[in-house]
């Protein structure tokens, strides 16, 4: 079912989710909804189509879906510099007797007799000298070998299959085989950060998220940004002021304040410069990015109206910047694209399953389960899951639950922990 497809049934035809459950969706015949009201009704509801990158006539319900449930009850943002999430993060994964290695770039995955038993990996940094000395033919950097019992891959089967896997393999011949899925990597983005002068308090921004609509037939936006995306605004912008989110930003960066603007972009746009270095791509790429920055910086002065005067710095970034610093399969931001073809019987073997074909290997991430934000984190439970088999699940799954129950117990003393794991659960 499409996002368009089931605002149509629910909001036109008044269908409860039991009758499409047991009808099917219904497809929307208006090319535009007529009605001015519903219109804008729809669009508003779609707004979380910012998480998966992907207009209303094409997406799948089912990653709007879960978006919008996981945001019903808010979000939370960390005390301190966001990179907080992945020092605990490692903290926690060393705890366990693990390893995080940084300034690291997977070369690829090491097979043999058809299971996956490790990974070739060298330094970042020195892949990078290589690939600047590439004209004295010392662009060859040293590998190490990791070995290991299982593989697993959360960087999206593009990379996978397009990069990690040797490419003589007949999965990777297969996957490669246009004939045999469907699926696609995701569309990128462009991120506008802004540096802003002064206290977020002074200058009056919102501690709130905000979205930005270039008219509510959204479908019709996005046909006419992603001809033109110089000349025509884009469709849907995030806005957000990190700033007011953290309560020792004001400590950590006196008179200083910040703002991120996020529009939707196509690697297409910019497929001609990927092969050029991070900048140095040339005057026509900076001219490029100066007329998508023109478009954001506007909406946001409509927007955020007390903002203007106080950008003191801003950086755009486009899906080449994704593929540059995430390694993104072609700029993609959320590995497979959102589209109701992903559960299609072709793509069974690629994507919404932790498992591969290949002994050793498995998925975790959006890949896993479902794209997007709330997708990936799902998908890494379900990636975990298949590693420990079912026993091992049952324990993760009671650890899980027997440290919420105690968080719980920790904020609510009085409760007896036969309330605190109901609670938890």
């Amino acid at each position: 079912f499409t996002v368009r497809n089931v605002q149509y049934a629910v909001f036109n035809l008044g269908w409860t989710e039991e009758v499409i459950l047991a009808n099917g969706c219904p497809n929307d015949p208006n090319e535009v909804e007529p009605d001015p009201v519903l219109r804008r009704l729809k669009a508003v509801l779609t707004h979380p189509i910012g998480d998966y990158a992907v207009q209303p006539r094409d997406a799948t319900w089912a990653a709007h879906g879960i978006t919008q449930a996981h945001y019903l009850a808010g979000a939370s943002y960390t005390v301190g510099a966001t990179q907080n999430i992945s020092i605990r993060s490692t903290s926690m994964v060393r705890e366990f007797g693990g390893e995080v290695l940084v300034d690291c770039t997977i070369k690829e995955i090491i097979i043999e007799k058809g299971r996956a038993v490790g990974v070739r990996v060298c330094n970042t940094s020195a892949l990078a000298d290589c690939i600047d000395n590439a004209e004295t033919g010392k662009n060859t950097p040293p590998l190490t070998e990791i070995l290991a019992k299982n593989v697993v891959c959360a960087t999206s089967i593009y990379n996978l299959y397009n990069k990690f896997l040797p490419q003589d393999l007949p999965v990777v011949k297969e996957f490669q085989d246009p004939t045999k899925r469907s699926v696609r990597q995701s569309n990128g983005h462009v991120f506008m950060f802004c540096k802003l002068k002064g206290d977020a308090d002074e200058i009056g921004v919102p501690s709130h998220n905000l979205w930005y609509f270039n008219g509510y037939d959204l479908d019709k936006k996005f046909d006419e940004y992603f001809a033109d995306p110089t000349e025509v605004r884009p469709p849907t912008v995030y806005i957000g002021f990190p700033c007011t989110k953290d309560t020792t930003w004001k400590k950590r960066f006196p008179g200083v304040s910040n703002c991120i603007l996020i529009s939707d972009g196509l690697y297409e746009w910019f497929e001609k410069w990927h092969n050029l270095p991070n900048k140095h791509r040339g005057e026509d790429y900076t001219a490029f990015k100066d007329k998508l920055a023109k478009h954001l910086l506007d909406i946001l002065y409509e927007t955020c109206p007390q903002v203007k005067g106080k950008v003191e710095y801003w950086h755009l970034g486009t899906p080449l910047t994704e593929m540059t610093y995430l390694a993104s399969w072609h700029g993609g931001s959320y590995g497979t694209k959102c589209i109701p073809e992903m559960f299609a019987d072709i793509n069974r073997n690629w994507t919404t399953t932790p498992h591969t074909s290949i002994p050793g290997l498995y998925l975790a991430g959006s890949d896993a389960f479902l794209p997007a934000v709330c997708g990936a984190m799902y998908g890494g439970c379900f990636g975990a899951s298949a590693v420990l088999g079912h026993l091992g699940t049952i324990r993760l799954l009671y650890d899980f639950i027997t440290d919420f129950a105690a968080n719980v117990k920790d904020e609510n003393p009085k409760m007896s922990w036969p309330s605190a794991y109901y609670q938890a659960l």
